[in-house]
């Protein structure tokens, strides 16, 4: 009897190691498996359509017009387009590694887990809220992305919580089907997922500067002293999740041109 009990607890902990083996591999090196691929074919992907970077810093430069005004015949993000027709912008910030397609559909969940070819990605990319002008004409364009590991995708927009990061990255490229034109970034924010700052619509000039005084009021700092400096600009938000408590979101914000 007593070596049966032996055998029947030594059989137990067999069991329970083979099972704990299991669930490690299906919830943590299956799961990463399959992020570190997405990641990978991703990038390769990004890479293919990734527009001149040369030939969009001179676009923006002219405020993305040929020297005859006329507006470039080919866009810049002609290949992600083609690949993508959702394809409505490219932002690229120089020396870190916020360098990717933004696109752009009826709601705010589909490219949360589908890829540029609109297959199943658990990446995702990034887009633009739907609620948003799709040319960046609005006076608030927010785009959002996933905080991966590995700083990929928006996870260096956490890095701006760092003032001195902003300082030394102080702005990018954002590339359109009307060219080029820079970004320059003024202030970061850590804020619930409901936050008001996630508002899009705005029609009279007392609401731009109310939503500018709230994002000043927000910011953990900003480089911008006064929200009567941004009402008459073209605002754009990058959006990430963030881990300082269950729903927050780490906020980079710019303006265009």
């Amino acid at each position: 009897m007593k070596k049966l009990i032996i055998s029947l607890t030594i059989l137990l902990l067999l069991c329970t190691g083979a099972y704990s083996l299991y669930r490690y591999r299906q919830e943590s090196v299956l799961p990463q498996k399959r992020l570190s691929e997405a990641l990978e074919a991703r990038e390769k992907l990004f890479s293919e359509l990734r527009p001149d970077m040369e030939k969009a810093s001179e676009a923006a430069a002219e405020k993305g017009s040929t020297p005859d005004g006329k507006k470039d015949e080919a866009p810049l993000n002609s290949a992600c387009k083609e690949m993508c027709p959702d394809t409505v912008g490219w932002i690229y910030v120089p020396d870190t590694r916020l360098d990717h397609p933004i696109v752009q559909c009826g709601d705010n969940t589909f490219y949360l887990d589908h890829g540029l070819d609109g297959s199943e990605n658990v990446v995702g990319v990034p887009f633009l809220d739907y609620r948003c002008s799709g040319d960046f004409s609005g006076y608030n364009s927010i785009v959002y992305s996933h905080n991966t590991v590995g700083m990929k995708m928006f996870a260096e927009v956490e890095s701006y919580k760092d003032r001195a990061f902003m300082e030394a990255h102080p702005g990018g490229l954002l590339i359109t089907d009307s060219g080029a034109e820079e970004i320059r970034f003024f202030a970061y924010m850590t804020v619930p997922e409901v936050s008001p700052v996630y508002h899009t619509v705005f029609i009279t000039d007392r609401e731009r500067l109310e939503y500018a005084e709230l994002l000043l009021n927000s910011a953990s700092y900003s480089l911008v002293t006064t929200p009567e400096e941004l009402t008459d600009k073209r605002l754009i938000l990058l959006s990430t999740c963030t881990f300082e408590y269950e729903g927050a979101r780490g906020v980079l914000a710019g303006y265009i041109g």
